[in-house]
């Protein structure tokens, strides 16, 4: 009775032992703003940003008059538009904001800001300029017998000889000027997110939190611990529990670090679009790796103790003694 009793406690415990590490392994960096910042940035996503903004950020929502653009132009209008590191600061932030409402477990949706100010100064500074001569440049010299439809909405296929096109950029100078005073300074990106990113996990009706996270944790610990000396009672062995438990935490810990990835289906990012599933997919492969590396750091320092545990029992037991013939 003795023996079974043992058995199921150390189930128990080395089951126990498996969640609580993996889920304090999670909770030591998921909720650290920094960590996706970084793996971001180690990623390439921001270099790719940069290079090609147009595939993350559409800002024909807020400056309707690129819609008129071109397509293949709107990319270099987009680079000039756009000041140095701007997406790389608004991804950042963004982030930051998001961790936070998720932390607060608020129920609303989340408030996430992108700040315009910089693209609206540098549309009535000299990048607007800029902008406005790429733009007529552009647009090619009408052939003799082409006649191009002139709209104040819509750019011309061509531009007649006759124009004075510096007249054409001055025109689209004023318009950027125009749009840029019409821009706020800042706008919510929050209700465009994805559903599962705009209203975050759920358990039983209420949105989970840093409290509910952190009891949960305590819970997990607390009762961890007690089976562990319940089980140490009974079978009078806690290095020996502790040391079953550290090996498959450490076993686990490397099959998540090696093989992770392979046990999440792309289809859990398939509502970020076709543009930001492999970003997804890229702080995904990141969380779970370091996952696997604290898991297996952890699973180390139990192993450790454990062989401490059971070197100290086995100095304490008494020697029988010996007797000379």
């Amino acid at each position: 009775m003795q023996k079974l009793g043992t058995l199921l406690f150390g189930i128990i415990f080395v089951m126990l032992l498996l969640i609580t590490t993996l889920a304090l392994s999670l909770r030591s960096f998921v909720l650290d703003p920094s960590f996706y910042v970084s793996t971001l940035k180690a990623k390439g996503v921001f270099q790719r940003l940069a290079q090609d903004p147009l595939r993350f950020v559409d800002l024909t929502d807020q400056i309707p008059q690129l819609a008129a653009v071109p397509a293949q132009l709107q990319q270099q209008v987009v680079t000039t538009i756009l000041p140095a590191d701007w997406l790389e600061k608004q991804m950042s932030t963004a982030v930051q904001a998001w961790v936070e409402w998720f932390v607060a477990g608020d129920s609303s949706t989340p408030e996430i800001q992108i700040d315009l100010r910089q693209i609206r100064d540098r549309l009535q500074g000299p990048p607007g300029l800029q902008v406005a001569n790429e733009v007529v440049n552009a647009i090619p010299t009408c052939a003799a017998d082409q006649q191009p439809k002139l709209s104040f909405g819509q750019l011309p296929d061509c531009i007649p000889a006759v124009f004075d096109r510096n007249a054409i950029i001055d025109q689209v100078t004023q318009m950027l000027t125009a749009a840029a005073k019409q821009l706020p300074s800042q706008y919510d990106v929050g209700s465009r997110l994805p559903l599962g990113a705009r209203f975050g996990p759920t358990f039983n009706g209420q949105r989970v939190g840093l409290t509910m996270i952190n009891s949960t944790l305590w819970v997990l610990v607390l009762g961890t611990i007690g089976v562990w000396v319940i089980g140490a009672l009974i079978g009078g062995r806690m290095g020996g529990l502790l040391l079953a438990g550290s090996i498959v935490v450490l076993s686990t810990g490397v099959i998540i670090y090696v093989f992770g990835m392979a046990l999440v289906p792309p289809a859990w990012f398939a509502d970020l679009g076709s543009e930001l599933s492999p970003i997804g997919r890229s702080v995904a492969q990141a969380l779970i790796q370091q996952l696997g590396v604290r898991s297996i750091f952890c699973g180390a320092v139990l192993f450790i103790g454990s062989l401490g545990l059971i070197g100290l029992g086995a100095l304490q037991k008494p020697h029988s003694p010996q007797y000379r013939s």
